[in-house]
């Protein structure tokens, strides 16, 4: 078994690679709507107090990036977006907010989970999971949600390994389901309490 720390809080010599890490497993989605300054705004206003990450020998190789309290793992608001992106935010605006996910009271999303490439399959993703579920239990979330693409089938066997069930899924409308290269989205939730 590798020696892995499992914590909350970038270190700031990583960021720049969790953003990397981050933009890796969801290239489509952030290529399309940040374009080529995906992972520079990644890496700058990445949240401490809501990005989890897996470090093996000082070396970041796995993420999870929460929602909670209504509040993002990635925290730019709009004034920041117009002067990063210009007239790019028209863009940011049209097709994000189909990536737009409501948090309850006393419920937890988990909005990223990104595994170094050369990491994979090391239980890399369990143990962040398994570090979320306890943080949400701590904080008293009654329930931790996902959601999972239609064209990644692989990460919704892994969550229903680890418990996730699904609630429900949405059919995503086109223009974004052509953008995105996705036509459904499966709600996952797990119950914390």
């Amino acid at each position: 078994m590798m020696d892995l720390e499992i914590t909350f809080g970038v270190p700031e010599n990583q960021r720049v690679r969790v953003a990397e890490i981050v933009f890796e497993a969801f290239e489509i989605e952030f290529k399309n709507v940040f374009g080529s300054k995906s992972i520079h705004l990644i890496s700058k206003y990445l949240r401490n107090d809501r990005t989890v990450v897996a470090i093996s020998e000082d070396v970041v190789v796995g993420v999870a990036g929460l929602k909670v309290e209504g509040k993002e793992f990635i925290d730019v608001g709009f004034r920041q977006l117009l002067r990063e992106l210009g007239f790019g935010i028209f863009r940011v605006l049209f097709l994000g907010w189909i990536f737009y996910n409501r948090v309850k009271e006393r419920e937890l999303l988990v909005d990223v989970l990104a595994v170094a490439e050369n990491m994979r399959g090391k239980g890399v993703g369990t143990r962040l999971i398994n570090f979320t579920i306890d943080f949400a239990r701590s904080r008293g979330c009654r329930q931790i949600k996902l959601f999972v693409v239609d064209t990644n089938q692989k990460a919704k066997r892994f969550y229903e390994q680890l418990g996730f069930r699904e609630a429900k899924t949405r059919r995503v409308p086109f223009p974004w389901s052509k953008v995105f290269c996705f036509k459904k989205v499966s709600e996952m939730r797990y119950a914390a309490h």
